[in-house]
């Protein structure tokens, strides 16, 4: 398990340490072939919370971001169920921009949570979260900022 924890790990702060690196050069990071959902592409961010190792991804069209969440059992003792999520964006600190709740059946393998398109203001960065909203369950948020283009 801490083996998990140490790749779930080094994932996230490589793809934090990549988007900062190609923000600081101006150019876009390419989306690693192993992260995110498949076909969306964009931009990802990985949180792990020892139930559900959960993903969020976005990708810019102009002012349209799109979120998209996904998500996948933490241990292979895994039972499929239906579980709770939240899947917000909102302009960085402050103006709620949408948010779905899906209740999603988890199985065995990577599932797609929702999609949550939303127009920004031009220029504006913009906070994508999901997050399990099981009872009993400690929160846990995998949370991604993007800027919105004109």
């Amino acid at each position: 398990m801490n083996r998990l924890l140490a790749i779930l790990a080094t994932s996230a702060v490589l793809t934090v340490a990549g988007a900062t690196g190609a923000a600081a050069q101006g150019t876009a990071p390419a989306a690693e072939a192993s992260q995110g959902p498949a076909g969306p592409g964009g931009l990802c961010v990985t949180g792990y919370r020892g139930v559900v190792v959960n993903e969020i991804c976005a990708t810019v069209s102009g002012d349209q971001v799109t979120f998209y969440g996904r998500t996948t059992p933490g241990s292979l003792g895994w039972t499929a169920r239906t579980v709770p999520y939240r899947l917000t964006a909102s302009v960085a600190g402050g103006l709620a921009l949408g948010t779905i709740t899906p209740a999603v059946l988890v199985d065995h393998s990577g599932t797609a949570v929702g999609t949550l398109t939303v127009t920004a203001p031009c220029g504006a960065n913009v906070t994508g979260s999901l997050e399990t909203t099981e009872w009993g369950w400690p929160p846990a948020t995998a949370t991604l900022t993007v800027p919105a283009g004109c």
